[in-house]
């Protein structure tokens, strides 16, 4: 968007240059492809080599890429059919999918127009002139690729099959195997406050209004903005003192020392996100922002090198239920482990792989300028939280969505501002073992080098 940046020359110029680049880039992999690909002798390894190859430079792509995953061409939604893949090899097994059907298309519109251009007369001529060994050799050749693409075609419908047995809904509010749990987005609408530059009191008073209606709610990334540490403390005082049975997830600014300054002279700024309530005199949760907007962010603040944790929410019974039939003792309390990023740190290649467990709820802070951009972020968290079971709450305080993604959601709350609450429904007991991509991550790329011989040396 040009508005992301004051100076609408410098956007254009540096999204031409990363444009540019990931498609001098993409041309790289597909010259690599036609150089190395029929060095195979097996017509099986010559189709499923591109595949491989675009899922491994994509990933490479995505690791190294200051945007991440927005960067790759496989698209972060569609066709449902592949999205249980997502759990054992993340966003690598779309990218084998994508380039897979891409290979059996073009093998396809390739032998079509062979056929249509072929000239009767130069097949009598071939068969005339060649030894009967070549001629069924040739035939032999063509017959073992037909075959080869047959097999790549039901592979790719067979990998559909699980779908139709996969859970897409979301699981019950209410139901022995479940805890309802109430979240909210705090959005304040101009409206109401009558300005555009919102202060800490002004979302505190929003908070209001969703306390005792939201076990959980969280701000929009960097909501509101500390100049030092002792603000910052000062500010969590405040929100504590509004909170009565709540957890707020503020997300803010915060400017504090250097810490690679031994002088302590100079300060940097950066966006972070802390989980509140009245149970601790510290966060439950303390994160920040790890990846930033090239240029518009890059320049003013500074990014964590921390990933983020997991925190676990003891959730006591509600009123109408008694705490015997909620949970056991001694403390009568439900699980629900919970963790964050926040907006552009959702486009990292394996974006929650050290986390030791599973977790229900992924705390999403957010802010976009424009609403295709603020989509498409959505669409990231979402696929993210695919990759490791999970569900997102998602806040923009943009021009963007909101919303709850994943574990069977998949529309947005609504778009731009106003805040609100939703109950859903989360695991009881809670499912704390990984997925295979939450556990492994990158490391499933083997498999799909692994198609390339396992099936060749079978033939």
């Amino acid at each position: 968007s040009l508005a992301a940046l004051s100076t609408p020359v410098l956007s254009v110029i540096i999204l031409l240059a990363i444009s540019g680049l990931h498609s001098a880039l993409v041309l790289l992999a597909v010259f690599l492809d036609a150089r190395l690909c029929m060095r195979f002798p097996c017509p099986w390894a010559q189709i499923t080599f591109f595949p491989a190859l675009w899922a491994t430079f994509w990933t490479g792509v995505a690791t190294l890429s200051p945007i991440g995953r927005l960067s790759a061409w496989s698209p972060a939604h569609g066709f449902d059919g592949y999205i249980w893949l997502q759990s054992f090899l993340g966003p690598a097994a779309i990218d084998w999918i994508v380039s897979a059907w891409a290979v059996v298309i073009s093998q396809v519109i390739a032998a079509w127009l062979m056929n249509e251009d072929a000239d009767p007369n130069d097949d009598a001529l071939i068969l005339s002139s060649s030894p009967a060994y070549l001629h069924n050799s040739r035939q032999s050749t063509c017959s073992i690729q037909m075959r080869c693409m047959t097999l790549l075609s039901v592979i790719l419908v067979l990998l559909v099959v699980p779908s139709y047995f996969w859970d897409h809904y979301p699981i019950p509010v209410l139901s022995q195997d479940t805890t309802p749990l109430t979240v909210g987005c705090v959005l304040p609408a101009y409206r109401y406050y009558k300005h555009y530059a919102l202060t800490l009191q002004d979302y505190i008073e929003e908070s209001k209004k969703l306390n005792g209606h939201a076990t959980i709610m969280i701000w929009p990334e960097g909501a509101v903005e500390f100049k030092n540490s002792q603000e910052r403390e000062d500010g969590f005082t405040q929100v504590r003192k509004m909170i009565t049975g709540s957890y707020v997830g503020m997300s803010f600014e915060e400017t504090v020392t250097d810490p690679g300054d031994k002088t302590g002279l100079t300060g940097i700024k950066r966006t972070g996100f802390a989980l509140i309530s009245k149970e601790s005199d510290i966060p439950h949760i303390t994160y920040y922002k790890r990846r930033l907007v090239p240029i518009a962010e890059s320049f003013s603040l500074r990014p964590s090198g921390i990933p983020p944790d997991v925190f676990t929410l003891q959730l006591t019974h509600p009123k109408e239920v008694n705490k015997t039939e909620w949970a056991p003792g001694p403390n009568y309390t439900r699980p629900i482990p919970i963790t964050t990023s926040i907006c552009l740190d959702f486009t990292a290649q394996n974006a929650f792989g050290g986390l030791p467990i599973r977790p229900a709820l992924i705390l999403a802070p957010a802010r976009t300028w424009d609403l295709t951009i603020g989509v498409a972020m959505w669409m990231q968290a979402k696929q993210r939280a695919e990759e490791i079971g999970s569900m997102v709450l998602w806040c923009d305080g943009g021009n963007g969505v909101s919303g709850i993604g994943g574990g069977g959601f998949r529309d947005v709350q609504q778009v731009g501002p106003g805040s609100w609450v939703k109950t859903i429904g989360v695991d009881y007991p809670p499912k704390e073992s990984r997925t295979m991509y939450g556990a492994t991550g990158n490391q499933g790329l083997w498999i799909l080098w692994l198609i390339i011989p396992g099936l060749s040396m079978g033939r």
